[in-house]
């Protein structure tokens, strides 16, 4: 009973190209916030901002990876994970924003009932929106949600 009801593959995340300049202005905020923590006395914080930035930075070059998604009697898969039924609260379906300035793919925002990993976002490109709508409603509820904050964080300094 583990039959697929719909599968499809989606980017891991919205890849965006980025100019000289903002790998220029990143680096020029990190070091700074960097120094000025240094300044401060807190050395550990400064080492923790330029280890996180560089690394945010190296992985702002590669490609995301693409992930096979299915819904399935059991639950949700994203790539190798299965998120039953039963461990999730609810959903809500976040459509795509074509704008210039805020380009943002559709997901699906999903509500779980665990609470180290409260939200769980998919990413629904490249899907029939409506079908996925109707198959969530009948395993979940629908409750209005907003993306996460990080998500929107990165999204607008441009990760």
């Amino acid at each position: 009973m583990d039959e697929h009801i719909i599968s499809w593959t989606a980017p891991e995340y919205e890849h965006r190209d980025h100019s000289a300049d903002w790998y220029w202005a990143v680096g020029i905020i990190s070091v700074a916030l960097a120094v000025a923590f240094i300044i401060v006395g807190n050395t550990l914080l400064s080492v923790i901002i330029i280890v996180g930035m560089g690394t945010l930075l190296l992985y702002s070059k590669h490609p995301p990876r693409m992930i096979d998604y299915s819904l399935s009697n059991k639950g949700v898969t994203a790539g190798k994970t299965l998120y039953p039924w039963d461990t999730l609260a609810s959903f809500w379906v976040l459509e795509g924003d074509d704008s210039v300035k805020y380009h943002r793919d559709p997901k699906i925002l999903i509500t779980s009932k665990k609470t180290f990993m409260p939200h769980i976002v998919l990413s629904l490109h490249g899907t029939d929106l409506d079908e996925i709508h109707q198959i969530f409603t009948h395993m979940l509820p629908e409750e209005h949600q907003v993306e996460p904050l990080p998500e929107r964080l990165m999204r607008k300094i441009g990760f």
